[in-house]
């Protein structure tokens, strides 16, 4: 198995879709069922969605990466372009996040799901130019993604009913 052969890789992007998909489909109905919950709270809305969001990249990702026969560079833009969605919808969701939270909190809430996507950017660029790790830097983005939105889940379905 090597960092630049799709064909290997079909295992790992078969259980990552599958994972994926489990934790979106989780999120989704918590989210729906403590809906009055995270509406009520500023900037929780904002996470909600940059973790529904992150899981869908995953899954997304496993589904591109699944994909037979692609060129490395269609790949590579593919998974390019969700890397630089999901860090837009970092940054934008740590900017609503603001609000009545101190300096360091607002950067923690905005980099754990940055991590995930400044990776899978450095993986569409890797992929590109076929040197520096390939589809290593996007088994790093799915397992920082899945602790991220792990991570958020906990927040959005349980400590919100605190």
């Amino acid at each position: 198995m090597t960092a630049y052969d799709l064909a290997a890789w079909s295992d790992f992007a078969n259980t990552v879709a599958g994972g994926a998909g489990a934790l979106a489909g989780l999120l989704f109905v918590g989210l729906s069922l403590n809906l009055t919950e995270v509406l009520a709270h500023p900037g929780v809305p904002a996470r909600a969605a940059v973790t529904l969001g992150l899981t869908i990249a995953i899954l997304v990702t496993a589904v591109v990466v699944a994909t037979p026969g692609q060129d490395h560079r269609v790949l590579a833009v593919e998974i390019g372009a969700l890397g630089i969605c999901i860090a837009g919808g970092a940054v934008v969701a740590g900017l609503y996040q603001r609000d009545g939270r101190s300096r360091a909190r607002t950067v923690y809430m905005t980099l754990v799901p940055l991590v995930p996507a400044l990776l899978l950017i450095a993986g569409a660029v890797s992929m590109w130019v076929l040197r520096g790790g390939g589809l290593y830097w996007i088994s790093a983005a799915v397992a920082t993604g899945f602790v991220s939105a792990s991570a958020n889940a906990w927040v959005l379905l349980v400590e919100i009913k605190r």
